[in-house]
């Protein structure tokens, strides 16, 4: 009688552990996928990767191109990550190149190495553009900042200001006139932190460069920062992250560069 519990009892495990098998594989998948200002959010739990890539495509505007070298599902969490770190991590081992235009744009994502995988080429539908931002004058982009609170700062620019807070005027002061360049480079890329990561104040800053053609940038930036002027073009087309500003930061500074 007490074995025949036991087997019973056992029966009824083997039964529980494989209904709750069955549930979890016809669990529905996470699927969120959204890109951002050159970065890409993942919420995923099993979703085929070739579907992950056709999403990115159609968001980005891009071409996919190539092979998959190991089809599977793939399950990710994280959070505006760079898009090349992102796809790195979404795609595994296997290489792959980003593809830009003449504006900044991305163009495609070329997979390598991909052999006997999956092949993928997706050609989306021309993603809408984006709407215009409306002109900003740089002096209500100054006033914006002004009324921003303080951020916190460390390092060289902690010990040039005596404080461990400090406004965007006096990074962006420091951005332009300090005669240490790192220090100059260390602000720029403060200023740039706070500035791309708020959706207000990029929109803002993005608007002053739109609303001013490459001239009249070069005339305000030799303006106010003379002959330090290419150098901060120079460095917010490197260090931006946003793409409509490295492309008219590097504009302009072809235009100061021109004379």
């Amino acid at each position: 009688m007490r074995a025949r519990r036991r087997g019973g009892v056992l029966a009824l495990v083997l039964a529980l552990a494989v209904a709750s098998a069955r549930a979890e594989d016809a669990a529905p998948s996470t699927r969120v996928i959204k890109y951002d200002g050159d970065a890409l959010t993942v919420h995923l739990s099993k979703v085929p990767v070739t579907d992950v890539l056709g999403e990115v495509a159609h968001q980005t505007g891009c071409e996919i191109r190539g092979d998959v070298s190991e089809p599977r599902d793939v399950s990710a969490e994280f959070e505006k990550v760079p898009l090349r770190d992102g796809l790195a991590r979404l795609l595994g081992t296997q290489n792959f190149a980003l593809i830009y235009g003449t504006d900044g744009r991305l163009r495609a994502v070329r997979l390598l190495g991909g052999g006997s995988g999956a092949a993928v080429t997706v050609t989306p539908v021309a993603a809408p553009a984006p709407a215009a931002q409306p002109p900003v004058p740089p002096g209500a982009l100054m006033a914006l900042m002004d009324q921003h609170p303080p951020v916190p700062v460390t390092g060289r620019i902690a010990q040039t200001l005596g404080s461990e807070t400090a406004s965007l005027r006096q990074l962006f002061e420091l951005g332009l006139h300090n005669e240490d360049a790192m220090i100059r480079r260390e602000a720029v890329h403060e200023s740039l932190q706070v500035i791309e990561t708020e959706p207000e104040l990029r929109g803002a800053f993005v608007g002053t460069l739109a609303g001013m053609s490459d001239t009249d940038m070069a005339q305000f930036l030799r303006g106010i920062a003379g002959t330090r002027a290419e150098e901060f073009a120079q460095t917010l087309a490197t260090q931006s992250r946003v793409s409509e500003l490295r492309v008219k930061a590097s504009s302009v500074l072809r235009t100061l560069q021109g004379g």
